[in-house]
């Protein structure tokens, strides 16, 4: 019979495998190492070192506000253009200002001097000129003459106030005959109104002139009238888009009528059409010419330049604000890059540094221009150009760089010994050479020692003295001012001086 035990029952003797026995679970503790407070300390200060060399590596500001007040937008665009600063940061607040002119800064929010990054927000406040709207107090004005009614329109900056003369017959000299108002009433007078006022010239001479019409034609027709039958002509020039430059757009007083001599016209004369400064920082040369055919009425300098990081004949700045309008009667100057290369012509060498009008006035005149160069002077021997003249120099330099240019020291004689008593230098026997031995011991008299250096054209100093038993006219000593000796062999650069010393009885004491 099969034992009747089941399946389990088979590997244990209670009946159950091993692996059905109850577990029993010991928990293990793992050791905690100790931390290394020393560790994280020095960890902390290098990041805390590293973040603050990274700051005023990367992250503080480097550029250097200036003072802009006094100055222009255009001022304000060359400077961002040339610092590489971002122009939307920049706000320009407009603003009425009856001591500063239209177009000039008058504060800044950024002060002078403080470094900036080139995101930085700038708020500019810039003069509008007087404030057209600004109510005027009119003074009575029938009551004054023509030189106080133009110290209250000057005091006042009334631009639109314009005092005219006329002959009257009945209103003496330099009183008021009218005035008029437009698009204002006396009461309600602002800087913006127009007010003409007529002032009298006294009665008027005799003779009648019948006007003539000058519309449309050249101011020169007028002018020439006028002179002719002695009426005052008063030229006032406006843009037309119209009517050519120089021609007549309207006069005051229409043709036919007849006025007397003395009486004033004013006619208004076509200054062409109206054309507005583009802003021309960045732009080269050629596109400059091309825009000036373009409109011949602006007048523009471009001969101005400095040197710059720019490339040569690159706009830096220009004399007038973008957006204004162009006069033609005024010069509009332009400051062109001279690049960043300065070449130096070679008619310095052999020239004193010095010199006027030489190397250092011509450097000196480049810095001004912005070239900020300096010269680095090398002393070396020269057989060819005299001492302290210019043997040669680098022939460019790049902006704010170093010119080397080397300057002679003369010649480096060698002491050599004559050779020859037919040619060189011998006693009077005309057989013994002088030597530079007896010229070091001092064996030769004050002829012979003459003899010997200026046959070997050195520079020299004779001095006179007495010394005991020594004869009149012998060598007492000789140096040179280094004080090194002076034997055959040695080298006597042409700039030392040697100093000789002769016996000389009158100095005996």
């Amino acid at each position: 019979m099969p034992d009747d035990k089941d399946f389990l029952s088979q590997f244990s003797n209670d009946g159950k495998p091993a692996s059905f026995q109850e577990e029993e679970r010991i928990p293990v503790q793992k050791e905690r190492k100790p931390v290394n407070v020393k560790l994280i300390a020095i960890l902390a200060a290098v990041l805390v070192v590293l973040g603050v060399l990274a700051y005023f590596l990367f992250f503080a500001p480097k550029i250097v506000m200036p003072d802009f007040v006094g100055k222009t937008k255009s001022d304000v665009a060359a400077w961002a253009k040339q610092q590489g600063v971002e122009t939307s940061g920049i706000v320009f607040e407009e603003q009425y200002d009856f001591d500063n002119d239209n177009g000039i800064i008058t504060s800044q929010s950024v002060k002078e001097g403080k470094k900036v990054k080139n995101n930085v927000k700038i708020n500019f406040v810039m003069s509008l000129g007087p404030d057209p709207e600004e109510s005027i107090s009119v003074p009575n004005l029938n009551s004054m003459e023509k030189d106080d009614i133009q110290e209250w329109v000057t005091k006042n900056k009334l631009a639109k106030t314009k005092v005219v003369t006329a002959y009257n017959e009945s209103v003496p000299e330099n009183r008021v005959i009218d005035y008029t108002f437009s698009g204002c009433e006396e009461d309600t007078f602002t800087r913006g109104c127009t007010l003409k006022i007529n002032v009298s010239k006294g009665p008027a001479p005799a003779g009648k002139v019948t006007v003539e019409d000058f519309v449309k034609k050249p101011y020169e027709n007028a002018e020439a009238w006028a002179k002719s039958h002695k009426i005052n002509l008063e030229k006032v020039e406006q843009y037309n888009d119209k009517v050519d430059m120089g021609y007549v757009i309207s006069q005051s007083v229409d043709s036919g009528k007849i006025i007397s001599e003395g009486d004033t016209i004013t006619v208004i004369v076509s200054k062409g059409e109206a054309v507005f400064m583009p802003n021309m920082v960045g732009w080269t040369k050629k596109q400059v010419d091309a825009w000036m055919r373009k409109n011949p009425t602006a007048f523009i300098d471009t001969e101005k330049g400095l040197y710059s990081t720019e490339a040569k004949d690159v706009v830096l700045s220009q004399s007038l604000a973008a957006g204004s309008l162009i006069d033609p009667a005024n010069l509009i100057e332009l400051t062109l890059s001279l690049g960043n290369i300065v070449e130096i012509p070679d008619n310095f060498i052999g020239s004193e540094y010095h010199d006027r009008g030489g190397l250092h006035d011509w450097k000196d005149k480049q810095n001004e221009l912005g070239a900020d160069i300096t010269v680095n002077r090398i002393y070396d021997f020269s057989d060819d150009v005299e001492v302290d003249k210019i043997i040669r120099y680098d022939n460019k330099v790049y902006v704010g760089g170093t010119m080397n240019c080397w300057i002679s020291k003369g010649r480096n004689i060698l002491l050599e010994d004559p050779k020859d008593p037919t040619k060189d230098p011998c006693r009077e026997d005309g057989v013994t050479l002088l030597t530079w031995d007896d010229f070091y011991h001092c064996k030769l008299t004050e002829e012979e020692a003459r003899r010997l250096v200026d046959w070997a054209k050195i520079t020299y100093e004779v001095r006179y003295d007495y010394a005991e038993g020594k004869a009149n006219g012998e060598m007492i000593s000789v140096r040179r001012w280094d004080d090194k000796p002076i034997k055959a062999g040695t080298y006597l650069p042409e700039s030392i001086t040697v100093y000789i010393t002769i016996c000389d009885d009158s100095y005996k004491q």
